[in-house]
């Protein structure tokens, strides 16, 4: 009867230290095996910056606007028109002006007056420009005397109130007929203040006061 119970100690004793050693083993193979790697997460990668989309709001309704390079500017050609604030009289005829061509001229060259010009195209200035688009009455073939500035005149002298074509004449010794023709005046001698004229390029004289200046007209122009 002992017997049997150091036996069966014994192999209890036996199987215990199989267990240990089995556990040992599994325990030093634990430690030397590396550690399982831990996968590292790579952070989304996102564009620094997205294009916005450029949008009109027209009424309820979104539209895209082109880019620059979508787009193309139309050519606007500008001309000039007739005025239309004013009546010109009946039979009157429509006329571009050409280069030089002032109210004073086109009332000479068409057999009336600048200031029948000036009522039926609503004009301001005597200047007028290029391409114009002015009321005249129809007259037969004219004979265009010509007009303009002499070679050395300048467009320098500015009508001051209380001025006449007479006294402007003789600050420059010159006659009021040169100087209408050189601003292709014709037979007018109608100025307004404010009004450039071309005059010789010299010093004007200054009169003296209660002194009746004589022009004479000069030989040559410099």
């Amino acid at each position: 009867m002992q017997t049997m119970r150091q036996l069966g100690g014994g192999v209890i004793i036996a199987i215990i230290s199989v267990i240990l050693v089995i556990g040992g083993i599994f325990l030093s193979l634990a430690e030397t095996l590396p550690p399982p790697a831990t996968p590292t997460q790579i952070p989304p990668t996102f564009p620094e910056s997205f294009p916005t989309p450029t949008a009109t709001i027209i009424g309820s309704r979104v539209t895209d606007t082109p880019s620059a390079t979508q787009m193309e500017t139309p050519a606007v050609t500008a001309s000039l028109a007739s005025p239309t604030a004013c009546t010109p009289p009946p039979g009157w005829i429509l006329v571009t002006t050409g280069s030089g061509d002032t109210v004073y001229a086109l009332a000479q060259r068409y057999k009336t007056t600048a200031e029948n010009l000036n009522a039926a195209n609503c004009l301001t200035s005597a200047d007028l420009p290029v391409g114009l688009a002015l009321y005249v009455p129809p007259v037969p073939t004219v004979t265009v005397i010509p007009c303009g500035p002499p070679f050395g005149w300048v467009k320098n002298y500015t009508v001051q109130p209380g001025d006449s074509l007479f006294r402007i004449a003789l600050l420059y010794n010159i006659t009021y007929p040169q100087l209408q023709r050189g601003n292709c005046m014709g037979n007018s001698t109608t100025i307004y203040t404010g009004q450039r004229l071309w005059v010789p390029n010299v010093p004007p004289r200054t009169p003296v006061p209660g002194v009746t200046i004589i022009p004479t007209l000069p030989t040559s122009y410099p």
